[in-house]
């Protein structure tokens, strides 16, 4: 399975943006800044589209999208336990795009299309409203980037795998010349159980952003999270190819590229096994909080099914660790 996130510097249809898009051939696209969409993407795409929002507030004549070789399958709200936030997320819906999907062959997923602009929020009108819990430490502004996280951080991340891109105007290396939590939105997102998969995977960071007053290419600001069930099957993660980009001003942002080792949904009546019965949450280790199941107090049907969800984890799931033992373990 191959996903990506890209600005696409308001691409229209005629855009060379879209002939390297067809080449990375994504099984998943996360896109920024698009002004319209081909129609041979349209046919084999589903698709989600909603305009950013503008300074002003009005929509932006370009906007965020979600792609996928598959199916849109439900709604994604986003939410925080703080109303204030909730009010930002309304207002925001065009820059933090989400959505459940299931690309073909693959397991259901959770996406979000992230789109962070390079000005912050007017926060003027939270006079008197404590902001302090979910604005960065080291930065005296409030950004999209902290509505995002404080969304997620109101979300149930273990109910399937997530993938959570885009262009959030946020490089480490902004850091270097003064501190303003950069850096404290990717831990941000770590603790969370998030993994930034172009760093991570290549051990440091990648640039991805031309800076259109000097022509620097120092700044990754694009960044493609996923939670541990997707990073433990990543194969590879790069980005595009600079000169076809850059040089030929198709995008002042490089895509991110990721692959994945297949992702295989289990069988619909192993769900139904897993939804029908009571599992025990596992007082004893509840530093490693589990749940389990006794096969023996099984009837004799689900025993059988029992032993079919053995064997499906041990040919799809991934392998990890539990103290120095490896085990397979589930696959979503």
């Amino acid at each position: 399975m191959r996903a990506i996130t890209w600005n696409i510097r308001r691409a229209t249809e005629k855009s060379t943006a879209w002939k390297i898009f067809t080449d990375l051939n994504p099984d998943i696209a996360l896109l920024q800044e698009v002004s319209n969409i081909p129609k041979n993407i349209r046919e084999s795409f589903d698709i989600k589209f909603q305009k950013a929002i503008s300074k002003t507030g009005k929509s932006q004549q370009f906007g965020t999208a979600i792609l996928v070789k598959g199916k849109i399958i439900d709604k994604l709200p986003l939410s925080s336990e703080y109303d204030w936030v909730n009010r930002e997320l309304e207002y925001f819906a065009g820059n933090l795009v989400s959505c459940i999907v299931q690309p073909d062959g693959y397991s259901v997923l959770n996406i979000i299309s992230a789109y962070s602009p390079a000005w912050p929020i007017d926060t003027s009108k939270y006079q008197g409203v404590d902001i302090t819990t979910v604005k960065l430490k080291q930065n005296s502004k409030l950004w999209v980037t902290e509505i995002l996280w404080s969304a997620l951080k109101n979300m149930n991340l273990v109910d399937a795998p997530w993938i959570v891109g885009g262009d959030l105007n946020s490089s480490e290396t902004f850091d270097l010349t003064f501190s303003s939590g950069n850096r404290e939105i990717l831990d941000r997102m770590e603790a969370l159980g998030f993994n930034e998969c172009l760093k991570k995977h290549n051990g440091k960071s990648i640039p991805t952003f031309k800076n259109p007053k000097n022509g620097e290419i120092i700044h990754q600001i694009d960044h493609l999270f996923v939670t541990n069930s997707l990073f433990s099957i990543l194969k590879t993660c790069t980005v595009g190819d600079e000169l076809a980009i850059f040089e030929e001003l198709v995008s002042d942002h490089l895509p991110i590229i990721a692959d994945f080792e297949n992702l295989k949904s289990a069988p619909s009546h192993i769900k139904d096994f897993i939804k029908r019965n009571k599992w025990v949450f596992a007082k004893t280790m509840s530093e490693i909080p589990h749940y389990y199941i006794v096969r023996d107090n099984l009837s004799d049907n689900d025993q059988k099914l029992f032993d079919e969800f053995d064997v499906f984890i041990k040919k799809n799931g991934y392998a990890k660790k539990f103290y120095s033992k490896q085990y397979i373990t589930s696959v979503q």
